[in-house]
């Protein structure tokens, strides 16, 4: 089974985050993406534009002790694919562990928008508190 063009940006969007290759991610999304954090905590809100969003993916390696992040699924559909996945961290003494799910829309074969779902949202904005 083929998972299809957003399928696969997804899947190499997640493999260029997976080794902080900032270079192939920069090519998966356009200059104007957007990034919807749900929460209260610091790392909530919405972030615009390329190198914003590279620089919110660094800043949470550059603030966590250890931050990782397992594949559970992707859900493929023509204009929307979710990922889903799981986020082990350490932070300051504080531990997460926490399921969440990444919703990308697509435009252009270009990643555009995409929403950050924690399943857990108390406990992911207690850890970055």
């Amino acid at each position: 089974m083929t998972d299809g063009v957003t399928g696969e940006l997804a899947r190499a969007a997640w493999q260029a985050v997976s080794e902080a290759n900032r270079d192939a991610l920069r090519r998966l999304v356009a200059d104007d993406v957007v990034w919807h954090a749900s929460g209260r905590g610091p790392r909530s809100g919405d972030h615009h534009g390329r190198d914003a969003i590279l620089d919110y993916l660094a800043g949470i390696g550059e603030d966590a002790e250890t931050f990782d992040l397992e594949l559970d699924d992707v859900l493929v559909g023509d204009e929307r694919t979710a990922i889903l996945f799981r986020v082990s961290g350490k932070r300051n003494e504080r531990l997460l562990e926490a399921g969440f799910v990444l919703l990308m829309r697509f435009e252009d074969n270009r990643i555009a928008e995409i929403w950050s779902i924690p399943r857990d949202q108390y406990a992911v904005d207690a850890f970055w508190s």
